[in-house]
């Protein structure tokens, strides 16, 4: 029996040894591989990183190069109506023309607001025109101003007069200077900007008034054009909506009055015919804080009245 025990003994002992370097094989080549593993993972995370500053780099620059650039076509989200803001399909925006056209005789400073001049009468607006929003809607429907033209309509704005379909023209509906291009006119009333106070470059909302400017212009050069200031809305309106701000609107009326300078047009102060002491429209001149009521209507009339241009029926000197 030893020596049946001496002989196997030995390869017993080989067989552990052998398995001992399996073992040991085994294992170096499972640490060889999750060392490789360690590497692969390494190498994919610093690609990952370097793809996202790349793509944050890009993000960035792409950024900068749109901050503060007006689009081509920015509408207003909302109408005082409570209508959702519907889509324009105006032409491209173009530049505010340099050309001024021809200004009247005399040295007129079409920097400042037409001054008080001799009332005229109601015939005064015989060959008139008023582009407007809801505002010169409630002018026309509480003062019986029958004698004048009205393309006046709740929510148009200056990029909508030349592409909403609002005024039957033969049968057909067109947009606002359509309209006006078959009317007969020597003068023209516009009021416009309080629903674009919510837009977000002011600078776009001064092209497209120009680009009013200039349309009216083109159909009747020797017309004589008046921006009337937008009027303030309540304090209680100016505080709680959601664009529509007294601030917002004087801000406007600047622009407005630098826009009336550069085309050589006249600037009527109508914000500050109906504006109490602080600025705001007084809590008892509109139910709703915005549209008139008639006793302030009259006085808007009244003001247009009182203030026309030089040569004008009553016109200052």
């Amino acid at each position: 029996m030893r020596r049946t025990i001496q002989i196997y003994a030995p390869k017993r002992a080989g067989k552990r040894a052998r398995a001992r370097r399996r073992r040991g094989g085994d294992v170096f080549l499972m640490l060889v591989m999750i060392a490789l593993s360690l590497v692969a993972i390494s190498a994919g995370a610093q690609a990952v990183t370097a793809w996202r500053a790349d793509r944050a780099s890009i993000e960035e620059t792409s950024t900068r190069e749109t901050a503060g650039a007006p689009p081509e076509e920015v509408g207003s989200e909302e109408r005082l109506d409570g209508d959702a803001g519907e889509a324009t399909d105006t032409e491209p925006s173009q530049a505010v023309q340099e050309e001024t056209g021809p200004a009247p005789s005399g040295a007129y400073d079409f920097s400042k607001p037409v001054p008080l001049s001799d009332p005229a009468d109601t015939a005064y607006f015989d060959d008139a025109v008023f582009i407007g929003d809801s505002r010169t809607e409630g002018l026309f429907l509480n003062t019986g101003l029958s004698n004048a033209a009205s393309l006046a309509h709740m929510g148009l704005m200056v990029d909508t007069v030349f592409t909403r379909p609002l005024f039957n023209v033969d049968g057909e509906k067109v947009p606002v200077i359509d309209a006006l291009k078959t009317a007969d006119f020597s003068k023209v009333y516009v009021m416009l900007g309080i629903n674009e106070t919510g837009w977000i470059y002011s600078s776009v909302f001064v092209q497209k008034y120009g680009e009013l400017i200039d349309a009216i212009r083109e159909i009747k050069p020797d017309a004589v054009i008046y921006i009337q200031a937008i009027m303030p809305v309540s304090q209680r309106v100016s505080d709680t909506h959601s664009y529509i701000k007294n601030a917002k609107i004087s801000e406007y009326n600047q622009l407005l009055q630098q826009l009336a300078e550069e085309k050589q047009v006249y600037y009527i102060d109508t914000a500050g015919a109906v504006a109490g002491e602080d600025g705001a429209l007084p809590e008892d001149a509109a139910p709703d804080g915005i549209h008139l009521v008639r006793s302030y209507c009259q006085k808007w009339l009244e003001y247009l009245m009182a203030h026309t241009a030089p040569g004008e029926k009553g016109g200052a000197a």
